[in-house]
């Protein structure tokens, strides 16, 4: 099961392949947030891909719109959207890392 390390949390989670990272987070007793029900709406459960970016699927068409219209640069990513692969992940989950600057 590919390994997912959060950096905010200094916590690394297994996620099964083909499930999101937000499901992932969530199953692991992670909450980072989302207001949209998971949809692809509204973006608070943006992440940032620090590693294993080049093994993640291309946005799917609910993610591609979303992050045009936030002009989101490749490594950030919805995590209601974007499915594990069978490579380990390190990523900063947006949401988190603004509180531990406030």
């Amino acid at each position: 099961m590919p390994k997912v390390r959060i950096i905010e949390l200094d916590r690394e989670i297994e996620i099964p392949s083909g499930q999101t990272i937000l499901q992932g987070s969530m199953a692991n007793g992670i909450n980072f947030g989302f207001v949209c029900g998971g949809n692809a709406a509204c973006g608070t459960c943006l992440v940032k891909i620090v590693e294993g970016l080049e093994s993640l699927g291309a946005r799917n068409p609910k993610e591609d719109f979303l992050a045009k219209a936030m002009m989101l640069e490749p490594e950030y990513r919805l995590g209601c959207q974007t499915e594990v692969s069978e490579s380990p992940l390190v990523c900063s989950i947006v949401s988190l890392a603004r509180e531990r600057r406030s």
